[in-house]
């Protein structure tokens, strides 16, 4: 089960990382599609900023760190749920799996890395 989270925190900080990159990088295009123009490019760029701090955050290793991890896990899911709802409202179903998939997903790796759940009490095989 560790692979498979470790194989899906890197997956997940490199969709965040290039959605974050690609959001500072062209954020007048972002803002100007006929979905996502209910924000503006101000907010679009601290978006894509966070999204790019808290992918990194998913490549922090260590016990210690598990915390911060799985906050960042759940905030990049808020953004993707922001990011649905954006979509169902101003262009409907189609857009919206691109961010349906990584938030179901960042929603299992936070509930995996998450100090209190059940999965997180197992101890560490040698």
């Amino acid at each position: 089960m560790r692979i498979l989270l470790w194989v899906l925190r890197i997956l997940l900080a490199f969709w965040n990382v290039t959605g974050g990159i690609f959001i500072l990088h062209d954020y007048e295009k972002v803002a100007s599609a006929p979905a996502l123009s209910a924000l503006h490019a101000p907010v679009w760029i601290t978006l894509g900023a966070i999204q790019v701090l808290l992918a990194l955050c998913l490549l922090l290793p260590g016990a210690k760190l598990q915390r911060l991890t799985s906050i960042a896990v759940a905030a990049l899911a808020v953004i993707s749920l922001l990011g649905i709802s954006l979509y169902t409202r101003y262009a409907g179903f189609p857009g919206m799996l691109w961010g349906a998939i990584p938030a179901i997903l960042e929603a299992f790796v936070a509930y995996e890395r998450w100090p209190n759940s059940p999965k997180a009490q197992e101890p560490a095989r040698s």
